[in-house]
């Protein structure tokens, strides 16, 4: 019988080379040729600018996936992320733009302050499940309301640019903003960040009594409550963890990327709902999940190379990358089957099968 581990990989690939064929269907119907607009996609997406766009993508879309992969793998959904993505963004510009001190200091206050921020607003949901009982899956997602009608407010209102037509705050001083790597003609430092937040969710995950506790109950959360493992606790601490890194990958994207808060911004980025995709395509593993990102990015900035050089809906791309999670959706269906079957015992010739009470 096929492994767990080589049936996931299978379906992945599989999953991967259905949505490919379907994209070419599609790009043939339009009247371009598929491999001349495929060409153009890989071209677009690791030559030139587009290695340093696809990279610069690659860093939230991983960040997002990792986070929500922390709950996820104790068995706790976590669809809050935009809302505490959002709330840490904001905590860290402001700490960037009026926080006095040395850039080197200021900088690292507004990642924790990120972090914070979401942390918190991740709290809010675990102490709503714990607590009053609320599911966790539906108070995340709703709480990402109104930490968007809170960043709003404050940015529309007691912290907005005057000088400017949108809502936005001031921009972030230059000597504050995180900066490039001379890495693909410049990429933000908070790649460096990001790679140490894959190795050591890697290393927590495989290394640590912890990390073998959170995978326990992701599988079966009665069997870890009767082995002495404090669930609710332990529900607490992975929404802290992840609500941080959403937190900090906000301050990236503002500290590090556009250098001011733009209402709406970060939510019509959809990074939150990309991570989400990343980390079910990785079966939240960190690195499998590195991968997923990198692959989700190089769609996304391809299709735009694609559209512009043969006239091609970057749209098609959006398609690929559904077609990837509608094929894995039935993964777990035929995963959740396979564990079901009974295991067949082979017998010696002869042998009889006795049931009955004793």
């Amino acid at each position: 019988m096929m492994s767990q581990s080589s049936f996931d990989r299978l379906s992945v690939a599989l999953s991967i080379v259905a949505a490919l064929l379907i994209g070419a269907a599609v790009i043939a119907l339009s009247g371009t040729n598929p491999l001349l607009a495929y060409g153009e996609m890989v071209e677009g997406a690791l030559t030139g600018s587009g290695l340093r766009n696809t990279t610069a993508r690659m860093i939230p879309i991983v960040g997002m996936g990792l986070a929500l992969s922390i709950p996820f793998r104790a068995g706790v959904i976590n669809l809050g992320g935009e809302g505490q993505m959002v709330l840490g963004g904001l905590a860290g510009t402001l700490c960037a733009i009026y926080l006095p001190g040395p850039p080197a200091l200021v900088m690292a206050a507004s990642i924790v302050a990120g972090a914070v921020a979401g942390a918190f607003w991740a709290f809010l949901a675990a102490a709503g499940q714990i607590w009053l009982k609320l599911p966790i899956l539906i108070s995340s997602l709703l709480l990402a309301y109104p930490a968007r009608a809170i960043t709003s407010y404050l940015v529309r209102f007691p912290f907005a640019d005057p000088t400017v037509t949108s809502s936005s705050t001031v921009p972030v001083p230059d000597a504050n903003r995180i900066p490039k790597l001379p890495l693909f003609g410049g990429v933000s430092a908070s790649l460096v960040l990001l790679a140490f937040f894959l190795v050591a969710i890697a290393i927590f995950n495989q290394r640590t009594v912890a990390g073998y506790e959170t995978r326990m109950t992701g599988l079966n959360s009665r069997f870890s409550r009767y082995g002495g493992v404090g669930v609710d606790r332990q529900v607490v601490w992975v929404m802290l963890a992840s609500g941080a890194i959403a937190g900090v990958i906000g301050t990236h994207l503002v500290v590090g990327e556009t250098y001011r808060f733009l209402d709406g911004d970060l939510v019509a980025s959809g990074f939150a709902w990309t991570g989400l995709l990343v980390t079910l395509l990785a079966s939240h593993r960190p690195l499998p999940l590195l991968a997923a990102g990198a692959f989700f990015s190089a769609l996304q900035i391809g299709g735009l190379a694609m559209q512009r050089n043969v006239n091609v809906p970057w749209q098609i791309a959006l398609v690929v990358q559904a077609v990837v999670i509608v094929v894995l959706a039935g993964r777990f269906v035929l995963s959740r089957r396979q564990r079901a079957q009974p295991e067949e015992i082979p017998m010696a010739e002869g042998e009889l099968t006795v049931t009955g009470e004793v």
